[in-house]
Order: C-alpha cells, then structure tokens, then sequence
C-alpha cells in the first residue's frame, strides 16, 4: 500500500512537471494550424504515464467501427478523475471537453484549455446555447469531436445519475451523431475524493452510434432517457462481470 502511494506521488509530481511542455506545445502548433491532428499526438504523450501510474487492466469493447475522422458528440457515465485519460487513450479520436469560464483563470491550464479549443461554458449567462454552438460548429467542422459526461458529475460505481440533455441538443442543433461509451471500474481504480491510485480492472464498451437526424427537438427528452436507460442496462453488465 505504502509502495502504491509513494508510485502515484512521484508520477502527480513528474506529471505537475511535464504538464507544462506539453501544454506550451500545443500552444506554439496551435499558432499555425487551431485544428491540427499534431495537437492530438502531442496530448496522447501526455496521457501515457497516466496508464502506466494507474496500472489499470483495461477491456476496450468496440462494437462499432466508428470513424475517427468524423466528429461526433461522445458521452460517458463517469466514475473516477481516471475515465478521461483512459477514454483519450483508447477511443483514439480528437475530442475535446466543454469547461467553465472560471477554470481560464486557472495558470497553464486556462493555455491549455485555448490551445485544445475547449468550449468555453458561461455559466452566469442563463442561456449560453447561441454560443456553445457557435464553438462547436466550428470543431466539427475541422472534424474533432466533443466530449461530455451527461450525468454533470463523478457518480459512486452503484448509482447511474440520470442524464442532462445538453449533448444531446448540442448534437441536434449541429447534425452531428451522438457516439456513447460506457466505462466501468475506473471508480475502484482512483475513487472520487481519493489522492491515491490502485490497481484495477477497468471496461470501455463503445455502442452503436446515434443518428441525430431521426429526432427533433419535440422528442431530444425520449432519446435521452432511452439512452441512459439503455447505457446502465450495460453498465450493471460490465460492474457484474468485474467482481
């Protein structure tokens, strides 16, 4: 136990430490070209030692060939810090995550979060959609893809949160199908709340994608819940075959 805590102390601080180049990287690339797949390799180098830190055993499940090059809009259930790593790790797409105003505040990240394109999220603004959307057209338009947990928050492995529907209108509004993926495990391996990482059994199931065309903003709510209804009928399967 004391060996596993000393191994995640070293790699968060040769991690804090890395996180810089790799950041002021993305950076100067992003100077010549916002949407390069360069940016991509770049953060997979950054991802890596996270793998290698949680020594997580990881199933990647693809039951679809999906098209790394079109965009999408990805959503997961979350369970742990360590589910977007391994996500980006496994996936194998350019996708990048939606984040508050607040965090470009942050020092390093608020360049990292530019240099990435994240979609800046304004929450003081009662309804920010007009532009939301405007970011995300632009990244579908280059072919990246958009990542968002539905549920809005790490859930405990035993509670399914039910889903926010702003994904899904993001998709709707943009044409742009819905990819799901379902993660278990990932909550034992770096529970929420814990510094430390042990290791684990971890599953990425990627279903079938949605086609958004075949909805409208009448029925969104129905897909929704089908979807996450759908989505931890597989979860409970993936959480059963761990133990």
């Amino acid at each position: 136990m004391l060996k596993n805590k000393v191994l995640t102390w070293l790699n968060l601080t040769i991690m804090a430490i890395y996180t810089i180049p790799v950041t002021y990287s993305i950076w100067f690339v992003s100077l010549f070209n916002k949407y390069t797949k360069i940016k991509y390799y770049i953060a997979q180098t950054w991802v890596s030692p996270w793998m290698w830190a949680a020594r997580a055993k990881t199933t990647f499940i693809k039951n679809f060939e999906y098209k790394k090059n079109e965009p999408y809009v990805v959503i997961s259930n979350h369970l742990s810090n360590l589910d977007s790593m391994l996500l980006f790790r496994f996936l194998k797409i350019k996708w990048v995550f939606m984040a508050k105003k607040e965090v470009y505040k942050l020092p390093v990240f608020k360049t990292a979060a530019r240099a990435f394109n994240f979609i800046k999220v304004d929450r003081s603004i009662k309804n920010d959609n007009e532009n939301i959307n405007t970011q995300a057209r632009n990244l579908f338009k280059n072919g990246w893809s958009l990542m968002v947990y539905p549920q809005g928050t790490r859930a405990q492995k035993e509670n399914f949160l039910p889903f926010k529907s702003g994904a899904f209108h993001i998709a709707l509004e943009n044409n742009v199908p819905i990819l799901p993926v379902v993660i278990a495990g990932t909550g034992d391996i770096w529970p929420k709340g814990s510094k430390f990482m042990k290791s684990g059994k971890a599953i990425i199931n990627t279903l079938d994608p949605i086609d958004i065309t075949k909805y409208t903003k009448d029925t969104i709510d129905e897909l929704v819940f089908e979807t996450q209804e759908k989505m931890a009928k597989i979860y409970k399967e993936l959480t059963d075959s761990i133990k």
